[in-house]
């Protein structure tokens, strides 16, 4: 009994280059690239909200003057103020640290230009 050996062939280098490649791109890993960071709207919406409350806060305070001359009418209107005051005062404090604390790299400079 004569054993047949059989011979492998060798791989081409250009076989072995080619799953050498196809295994590199699947391990690749695409790099996020910050080209420039352009504010929009949404970015602004949660204070441009806070600021629209702190002013529906206020106009309805003045709107709440007593029209008479009842000196407690007047004490509640006063303590009413001020609490509204203070409240305003805290939302728009809240405001400033949160635009604070977007870091922006170049000021904000647009304009609005309507189109003629």
């Amino acid at each position: 009994m004569a054993k047949t050996i059989k011979k492998v062939k060798p791989v081409k280098k250009s076989v072995k280059k080619q799953v050498k490649k196809s295994v590199q791109k699947k391990n690749i890993k695409k790099q996020v690239v910050n080209i420039g960071f352009k504010p929009d709207k949404k970015i602004f919406s949660l204070d441009i909200a806070l600021l629209d409350k702190l002013q529906n806060e206020l106009f309805e305070a003045i709107a709440a003057k007593p029209s008479t001359m009842d000196f407690e009418e007047i004490r509640l209107y006063i303590d009413n103020v001020y609490m509204t005051m203070n409240k305003c005062a805290t939302i728009a404090k809240d405001v400033k640290n949160s635009l604070l604390k977007k870091d922006f790299d170049e000021p904000i400079t647009e304009t609005y230009n309507s189109p003629a």
